[in-house]
């Protein structure tokens, strides 16, 4: 009889990995562990019974003491420019503990050095290898829902407010990014050294709200503005002026059609899940009634 893996999941109360949890949990077949920054975020998960420990990145005396026991370990940071700091704290402290094999969510792998941010995902990537872990790199394209929610979202009433103009971006559902990480945790040897890229529909933003307009039976519209326009209001909610640089160039790019590959759709998705992944118009009639105004 196998014994089962204890796995570690980091940002366990955000939208991709409270799904992997979920999705964890679901197939069973291991140990899952919902790490959280403070015990009110534990809360949530106690009625689930599921296992929480205390891990902030911030705080680095709360590493070693998560990390005992685990064996497979989800790592992703939060938007700043301090998830380099934040990931090779947490990696060395994997290191001492045991951890075999780290699953690490990425960004686009698009064919360019000018996105400072996708540089730093390949830069932990690049580590997570040097340390010697077993590892599974995911890069996802877009989210689905930041256009519309849960939580931050572009879609204001029935208007999608974007920064990218006419380029077409590929998308995926954070939900399917999430039945990947599960997978890859789950099946660490089968997809031990891999780079996973992660994006399933191409679609412009006029495109989008076309397919809600269809779907909601209500007219939604794409309104493109400018990118000073996005890092103005980033930076005045308090966001990582870093961070928010990238993005603010990754849109400039975008307008100028300067992302190689920015629409690039994947045949990986089926394979690793057994089902196909979520289109646009798929994910607008789950979230129909949510959509409706």
């Amino acid at each position: 009889m196998s014994i089962q893996p204890t796995i570690l999941v980091l940002g366990a109360t955000g939208k991709v990995g409270n799904e992997t949890v979920r999705q964890l949990k679901a197939i069973g077949d291991s140990r899952v562990i919902a790490a959280v920054r403070s015990p009110e975020k534990a809360t949530q998960f106690k009625d689930q019974g599921i296992e929480t420990v205390i891990l902030d990145l911030d705080n680095p005396e709360t590493l070693l003491p998560a990390l005992q026991g685990v064996d497979r370990a989800l790592l992703l940071a939060g938007y700043s420019v301090d998830m380099l700091r934040q990931s090779k704290r947490f990696i060395d402290a994997a290191s001492t503990t045991g951890v075999r094999h780290i699953v690490h969510i990425g960004a686009s792998g698009a064919p360019t050095n000018e996105v400072a941010h996708w540089g730093w995902h390949q830069l932990i990537e690049a580590y997570i290898e040097r340390k010697g872990f077993s590892y599974t790199h995911l890069r996802p394209e877009a989210f689905m829902q930041n256009v519309t929610g849960p939580g931050y979202r572009w879609l204001d009433g029935n208007v999608i407010r974007h920064y990218v103009g006419n380029a077409r971006w590929s998308w995926i559902d954070c939900n399917d990014l999430a039945l990947v990480a599960a997978h890859a945790l789950l099946e660490a040897d089968k997809y031990a050294g891999q780079i996973i890229p992660l994006g399933y529909d191409a679609k412009t933003f006029d495109e989008i709200a076309q397919i809600l307009s269809e779907v909601v039976g209500k007219p939604f519209y794409a309104e493109a503005r400018s990118p000073e326009e996005f890092l103005e209001n980033a930076l005045k909610a308090g966001a990582d002026e870093a961070y928010m640089t990238c993005v603010y160039t990754q849109f400039k790019l975008n307008i100028a059609g300067a992302i190689p590959n920015a629409d690039a759709t994947f045949d990986n998705f089926e394979a690793i899940t057994g089902r196909k992944a979520t289109t646009w118009r798929e994910f607008a009639q789950r979230y129909k009634q949510e959509l409706d105004y």
